[in-house]
């Protein structure tokens, strides 16, 4: 006898805006679940700048799901969170991972961001593997979305029509406000600029190896204070990916952009900490690609969908 229930299953067209980490995530997630992605991205190459990103068991549990070549994006397998005392550098307190993965069922990875990105493009746009391969289109910028007919409207004139569209387009998202949303948002208290030190010029120097203790290693951050250092090791440990924290009136950058040409001046990272870990600091010394991680404040968004249109990723955080 013939079942009368119906198909409630069908393909969908889907376009994506913004073609970083999330939109290369989402692409994936897409084509794997049968459907058809297109990602636009504005600029006329796809990449993303010099910090490091943190994937724990969650995440690297959907990496493996999807066939991602985890080992394409060269991660640091965290071992151990060691605090640090401020002005010594002596461990504080030091907690063992050693069985993290038997507690959770996968590692918790540690990555620079441009070898994530070019692991999970591949894998988006690469022949093999489950579904269609994701189409990237760059020197395409949002201008406007009717999010009832799906049809994206770019700056360069040309449109597009999809079933579904999502804006993976970051914390300046042009999405988000064609949904609608158009936040009120402030400067945080604290500051943050971000280095790369190269662990080979460390090492050269005389200079503790942190890459050895595959860890997050945090220096200050306690009894409420903005002072704070952290440490993240990626590229497989050839790389070390520092956060550095301060009162925002030690250093104002609301008014920076990230992933600007020219590096901030490692005079600038050093003066908030005249009391810093002698180490470290020398660490930071040796800093290249300086630039602002710029913090902001507002409240929740009162929705992430309208229509065919939806958020994710830094686009539609609260």
């Amino acid at each position: 006898m013939g079942s009368n229930t119906p198909q409630t299953w069908h393909q969908l067209n889907v376009g994506v805006v913004g073609g970083g980490i999330g939109g290369m995530s989402v692409g994936i997630a897409l084509r794997r679940a049968g459907h058809k992605v297109t990602i636009y991205e504005k600029h006329d190459f796809v990449g993303e700048v010099g910090a490091s990103v943190s994937c724990a068991a969650n995440g690297t549990r959907w990496l493996h799901e999807w066939g991602v070549d985890v080992a394409k994006g060269d991660p640091v397998v965290l071992k151990k969170l060691i605090n640090r005392d401020w002005k010594t550098g002596e461990p504080v307190s030091v907690y063992d991972l050693d069985d993290y993965e038997e507690r959770w069922g996968h590692v918790y990875n540690m990555f620079h961001r441009q070898y994530m990105h070019t692991m999970l493009r591949d894998c988006a746009m690469q022949e093999e593997g489950s579904g269609v391969p994701v189409k990237l289109v760059v020197n395409h910028q949002c201008d406007s979305i009717d999010v009832e007919s799906g049809t994206i409207t770019f700056k360069n004139g040309a449109s597009a029509q999809h079933d579904l569209i999502v804006g993976a387009d970051g914390i300046g998202s042009a999405v988000r406000g064609q949904l609608g949303i158009h936040p009120e948002k402030r400067p945080s208290e604290s500051s943050c600029l971000h280095a790369n030190v190269r662990t080979e010029d460390a090492v050269r120097l005389g200079l503790v190896d942190y890459s050895q203790h595959s860890a997050l290693e945090y220096w200050g951050g306690q009894e409420g204070k903005y002072d704070k250092i952290v440490l993240s090791p990626c590229n497989g440990g050839k790389l070390l990916s520092y956060y550095c924290f301060f009162p925002r009136e030690r250093g104002d950058y609301s008014t920076q952009t990230w992933g600007a040409a020219e590096s901030r001046p490692v005079g600038e990272l050093l003066a908030p900490y005249p009391e810093l870990d002698a180490q470290v600091k020398a660490h930071l010394a040796v800093g290249t690609e300086i630039q602002p991680w710029r913090l902001w404040v507002h409240q929740p968004y009162p929705h992430i969908q309208k229509g065919r249109a939806c958020l994710l990723g830094d686009a539609g955080h609260p």
